[in-house]
This record gives structure tokens, C-alpha cells and sequence, in this order.
């Protein structure tokens, strides 16, 4: 069994600065270090790990295979004990130097992405936030929470798992889009209309349901298929250049309707709002910084959603 008292744990935050630098300048400032008393920690580490760790090349330092094989759980190591270690303590942003990761989808990243950072920005200078590609398969999403790689995950459809704490931020109403000077739509939408005519989908996450078909409490209409794009911001130029319908949240329809020729209707049934779910590990519920982080969210939703409703 491997004696943890012959093995300097400092080594292991030198090492997290390391792989999220990238270079031995950068991350000797942020830990407070000198040049060469960071130098010097390189070489433990690697006689620590038996492994160069990094290799210096022009454009940086890059990791080993193996630093790259054990960094997920270091780092992971590394965040229950600064979340235990916080928990007391009052997080202040003005003095506070700190990345938040954050995993969410086309819609915050157009909706919510720019006033949060203004946000951070504001609070403190050394905050930062950290956008993960977002997968949108159930699977990967539970695993990066499992593993505390992300502080916050913001979706549509909620995970139940009893590592997880959920809490519902808001919701978006839905809204129907098609071009302007449409030679069969024009200034209102009954559902035969909407049926009649071929739509813009969104890839489906895996066998999750549409967004749609959420809102519909399950059910599924059968929409004629004519192209399917990646993200919520393509729909709008295919269907200002075709004469195709999408669905979109209104939010997002509100924030593009002057770059191009669209017209907007309500949904032709009565359909509920989608909800948007903000998600956290539960190790890291009592850190104060991310106690903090997840209030931001909560009070940018209420000012996006009463301004898009004041519109």
C-alpha cells in the first residue's frame, strides 16, 4: 500500500496548474511561485510519477500520455477538497480568482452566454467561465457530474440520480418561424397550415425526446421532414431562404428577428412552456463559490425571461 506520507500533496496543485496553463510561466504566477521553485516541483513530480509529464515544444508545454491518463482523477481529487475545505467560508468574487465549467446547449450559449461572462466580469476580474461542448447524450452528461467535471449543467430535460441536485430555473415558451412573403403562410398559423408544410429539425438526442415533443407532454406530430441542422441559430438562415418552418424558443427568434426577414407565430396548440434545469454535483452543493456562481444563474434567467416576456 502506497505511503502518502513520503509524497508531497502540494505537488498535485502544481501539477492542475500544469495541465490547465499549458506553460510553466503562466502557472508559476498563478500559484504565487518562482521560476525555478516551479521547476524544481516539475522535477518531483516527475520523479513522483516516473514520467516526464510535460515535454517543451515552440508552442508549448505539452502533456504525457500519462499525465493525460491520470489528470482526470487528480483533478477530480482536487475539487472535494477545495469544496470541503470551503464550505465555510464566504466567497468573495471581488478578490477571488476562479474558472467555473459549465456545460449548456445552443440556447444558453446564445441566450445566456453573453450576459453571464458581462456579468463576471463585473463581479470580479478574476473570474472566468469555461463552456464544455455539450454532447446532449444522458449518458456522458451523467458521467461529467459523476466525476465533478463541470460546475453547473443547464438542459431542457432533467437527470434524476441521487449524486445530482436539480432545480428548475425558469421556463421558454416556443414559437413558430417562417419567412416572410411565404406564399401560403401570412400573418397567422392554423395547424392544418403547420402540418401542410416541411420543416427544419434538430437532430433528436439520442431516443430523448425533441424539445417539442416535451412541450406536447409526450406526444409527437407527424411534421414533413425537409432538412436538420445542429444548432437553434442555423434555422433561421435556412428558413428565411426557404419556405420551410422551424421551432425555436423565443428568446432566441427575439434576438435574431432583425438580421433577417421572419415571420413569428404562437404554436397552433396549447403547449407548455419548456422548463430549463440548471444541474450540480451534489459534492460540490456547499461550496460557497459555487453557491455563488449558481445564484448568477438564477438571477440572469429571471432578467432574460422577463425581458423576453416584456417584448
Amino acid at each position: 500500500m502506497l505511503n502518502l506520507r513520503g509524497i508531497d500533496l502540494n505537488l498535485l496543485a502544481i501539477f492542475d496548474a500544469l495541465m490547465v496553463d499549458e506553460n510553466m510561466t503562466r502557472a508559476a504566477e498563478r500559484l504565487g511561485m518562482s521560476q525555478p521553485a516551479m521547476s524544481a516541483a516539475l522535477q518531483r513530480l516527475r520523479l513522483t510519477f516516473k514520467d516526464e509529464l510535460f515535454v517543451r515544444t515552440r508552442l508549448g508545454m505539452i502533456s504525457t500520455p500519462k499525465a493525460q491518463a491520470i489528470y482526470p482523477q487528480i483533478r477530480d481529487a482536487l475539487a472535494l477538497i477545495r469544496s470541503t475545505l470551503t464550505q465555510d467560508q464566504v466567497f468573495d468574487p471581488k478578490s477571488a480568482r476562479r474558472s467555473f465549467r459549465l456545460l449548456g446547449d445552443n440556447y444558453f450559449e446564445a441566450v445566456a452566454l453573453g450576459p453571464l461572462l458581462k456579468r463576471m466580469l463585473l463581479a470580479g476580474s478574476e473570474l472566468r467561465v469555461e463552456v464544455l461542448g455539450f454532447s446532449g447524450q444522458n449518458k456522458e452528461l451523467l458521467a461529467a457530474l459523476r466525476r465533478i467535471e463541470i460546475d453547473v449543467l443547464i438542459d431542457y430535460l432533467p437527470l434524476q440520480q441521487d449524486f445530482i441536485c436539480t432545480e428548475e430555473l425558469g421556463r421558454e415558451r416556443l414559437v413558430v418561424i417562417a419567412r416572410q412573403g411565404h406564399p401560403r403562410i401570412e400573418g397567422s398559423l392554423s395547424l392544418p397550415q403547420y402540418l401542410a408544410e416541411e420543416h427544419v429539425f434538430l437532430p433528436l438526442r439520442s431516443r430523448e425526446r425533441s424539445q417539442l415533443e416535451v412541450a406536447l407532454g409526450g406526444q409527437s406530430l407527424k411534421r414533413k421532414k425537409a432538412a436538420q441542422v445542429q444548432n437553434f441559430s442555423s434555422m433561421l438562415p435556412v428558413v428565411a431562404s426557404t419556405d420551410f418552418l422551424a421551432v425555436m424558443p423565443s428568446r432566441i427568434q427575439q434576438l435574431y428577428a432583425g438580421a433577417f426577414d421572419l415571420q413569428c407565430f404562437d404554436f397552433p396548440l396549447a403547449i407548455e412552456p419548456i422548463p430549463i434545469w440548471m444541474m450540480w454535483p451534489v459534492a460540490l452543493d456547499g461550496d460557497s463559490g459555487q453557491q455563488w456562481f449558481r445564484q448568477q444563474l438564477r438571477g440572469l434567467t429571471v432578467e432574460l425571461l422577463a425581458e423576453a416576456n416584456s417584448l
